[in-house]
């Protein structure tokens, strides 16, 4: 029985009262076990406060970073929108240059398969960087596209240029018009006929001006055109000049727009001084007037 009981005895240092008292041992391995039983849970408790002290910190980092990120997304987001922008306004100046030069559509398509591009882009909710990047690529490849486009363009244009200058364009003289392309009545027997160029009158010797680049092709006396002269310009274009008083170059000459070639006369069956000025396209009449852009 006396093992169930633990005697502690107080002993003062000096003089004093001596303290006894017995404690039970089951009592004492009680509260030994309790006090245990504390001191661990409150280590697990401060461990666990600490852990999440650390997550707690670990997320605030992560959540500024993840800001940081969006931010630079969305401005990254922002000047591409800008670029693609920039770009949808070359591809419409590209449509209407192609357009007035009568160049057909370029044949370079590239095509994402798929998806439809920038709009799934756009209604994305997560600007991942996934997403970012094939934004980017697309617009790297559009600029590449539209780069090549221009060069062809360019090098098309380049091509034009020669058969622009080689074209007629302005009037071949001054005055005004007597006759026009068509039919008419024949101002010598009054009988309908088809009359196959342009006639301007003015006086006698008013110069008259190569109306595209080319090389004479002959100069010579034709029937009822009187002194004639003939201008190859290429392109299977040709312009011819009748009624004239006067050659200003002889055949085989290079003309430029706008050079003298000869002056207006009243050779050949002409009632009174003026040019007849035809114009043949592979090898077919044209009316002139079409090809002159008047002065106002």
């Amino acid at each position: 029985m006396l093992r169930n009981y633990l005697t502690v005895m107080i002993i003062p240092q000096k003089s004093g009262r001596i303290v006894k008292f017995e404690i039970s041992a089951f009592l004492l391995k009680m509260v030994t076990f309790t006090l245990c039983i504390l001191a661990l849970i409150s280590i697990g408790i401060l461990v666990d406060y600490y852990l999440i002290k650390g997550k707690s910190r670990n997320m605030k980092e992560l959540e500024t970073a993840v800001m940081l990120q969006k931010i630079s997304t969305q401005k990254i987001n922002n000047i591409l929108n800008y670029r693609q922008s920039e770009l949808n306004d070359l591809e419409k100046f590209d449509r209407k240059l192609r357009l007035i030069s009568g160049l057909q559509e370029s044949a370079t398509r590239i095509r994402y398969v798929g998806g439809n591009g920038l709009n799934e882009i756009k209604n994305s909710t997560a600007q991942d960087g996934r997403m970012l990047l094939l934004k980017l690529k697309k617009l790297d490849l559009d600029t590449k596209l539209r780069e090549i486009s221009f060069f062809q363009l360019g090098a098309y244009l380049q091509e034009q240029k020669d058969r622009l200058a080689r074209t007629p364009s302005i009037a071949p003289t001054a005055g005004h018009i007597a006759s026009r392309f068509g039919k008419r009545g024949d101002p010598f027997t009054g009988n309908v006929r088809f009359h196959y160029g342009l006639d301007i009158s003015n006086r006698e010797y008013t110069p008259i001006y190569a109306p595209a680049d080319g090389i004479v092709d002959n100069a010579r006396i034709e029937g009822n055109l009187g002194l004639f002269l003939v201008i190859d310009h290429g392109y299977n274009i040709v312009t011819r000049y009748g009624h004239l008083a006067k050659y200003e170059v002889q055949a085989g000459r290079k003309v430029k727009r706008g050079d003298l070639i000869a002056r207006i006369g009243n050779t050949g069956r002409s009632t009174a001084p003026h040019l007849h000025y035809e114009i043949l396209i592979n090898d077919q009449y044209v009316d002139p007037e079409k090809f002159i852009f008047w002065d106002k």
